[in-house]
């Protein structure tokens, strides 16, 4: 049994002060006032909260200081279908950057394909800690990854393939999804691709459609709908502007990542002020970084721009903790409390501050910093 004293304790739902935590390697036994109970060990800290959840990350797929073939498994952008590859496969354990990000308070990824195929994979959910990749396992296949964006008609349109438009986007992921369904009713021959969809359309997945642009995610929402897709939106650089459609059908937003240079058009609008007009609006939001395009360690410091335009902070901390967590459906991963998971992250001050260092981690109860 381990005894953790928190001067400030972030719940994943609220923020209280000079709180004791009591736990194991097998859960949280009690979140209160001290209690007369004996530990093996005793830590004191001044910020504890739950883990850091990245969704939409590309770690350990590109790999940090490696070149342009070697460490860069991001993209099979040699098909414009390719639901049936697993993120899994080309995940490196070994990738520098893991140990940054659970450095910087990310414990959990959500790791997908890239933004080259309209439909690029299934993704992994993973801790950032582990021996090798199926000891970081939380759930494996998770979610399918979409792209409706400017990358995927860039790459083949320069092949002379389909789809060179936002037509031919649209038109690939419609085509495929239909024979999915088509698949499912008259059990034909094997196929991979669309074996891969079947959680997908039966509503057991995820879709998560990568758009920058109002009307691309107009369109993701489009698709959802026809489809009767559970999903999400990536990035939603200008998801304010379809708030009320977001809204209406009901679609969480990861939106992201808020630091990043404005290299292209469809980053135009990029604000952290979109996410606050989300939760205003009562949309399910989250931060992303989108590892490698902004490193994962520093998703804490994205909700710090929040706080800092005026965001409350327990609603700023939500976005990189529980609100992610009930985006994949897992809320137990985003929150602490008795009966819960002991994951646990401990900073030297609000998790936001540019100089807030974590002070102890632990995974499922063991102490990893």
């Amino acid at each position: 049994m381990y005894k953790l004293y928190a001067k400030k304790l972030f719940t994943g739902e609220e923020i209280l002060e000079d709180r004791v935590i009591l736990f194991d390697e097998n859960k949280i036994y009690h979140i209160g006032d001290d209690i007369n109970e004996s530990a093996k060990e005793t830590y004191t800290a001044n910020f504890v909260m739950p883990p850091i959840i990245d969704l939409g990350s590309g770690i350990g797929l590109k790999e940090e200081s490696l070149g342009k073939i070697e460490g860069d498994d991001l993209d099979e952008a040699t098909n414009p279908v390719t639901p049936e590859l697993l993120t899994l496969d080309g995940i490196n354990p070994y990738d520098e950057a893991f140990e940054k990000a659970i450095r910087g308070g990310t414990l959990i990824s959500l790791v997908l394909p890239g933004n080259a195929n309209p439909i690029g994979g299934r993704g992994a959910l993973i801790y950032n800690k582990g021996k090798h990749v199926l000891d970081m396992l939380i759930q494996n296949p998770f979610g399918v990854k979409f792209s409706i964006n400017s990358e995927p008609k860039s790459i083949y349109g320069s092949k002379n393939k389909t789809p060179s438009t936002r037509m031919g986007i649209a038109y690939v992921i419609r085509d495929t999804l239909y024979k999915a369904i088509e698949y499912k009713n008259e059990h034909k021959e094997l196929n991979l691709a669309y074996e891969a969809l079947q959680d997908l359309i039966s509503q057991k997945d995820l879709a998560i459609f990568a758009s920058f642009r109002a009307d691309d995610i107009a369109t993701s929402l489009r698709i959802a709908k026809e489809f009767n897709l559970k999903s999400a939106i990536l990035y939603g650089i200008q998801s304010n502007l379809v708030k009320n459609l977001i809204k209406e059908n009901n679609v969480p937003v990861i939106y992201g990542p808020v630091m990043f240079p404005r290299w292209s058009i469809e980053l135009k609008g990029l604000s952290p002020n979109v996410p606050i007009e989300l939760i205003n609006e009562g949309i399910l939001t989250a931060l992303t970084t989108g590892h490698p395009m902004f490193p994962s360690k520093y998703l804490r410091l994205n909700a710090g721009l929040l706080v800092k335009e005026g965001l409350n902070e327990v609603d700023a901390l939500k976005t990189i903790t529980l609100n992610p967590a009930k985006i994949i459906g897992k809320e137990n991963l985003g929150i602490l409390r008795a009966e819960g998971i002991p994951n646990i992250v401990a900073f030297d001050n609000s998790p936001y501050d540019t100089n807030a260092i974590t002070t102890h981690i632990f995974l499922k109860g063991v102490r990893i910093i």
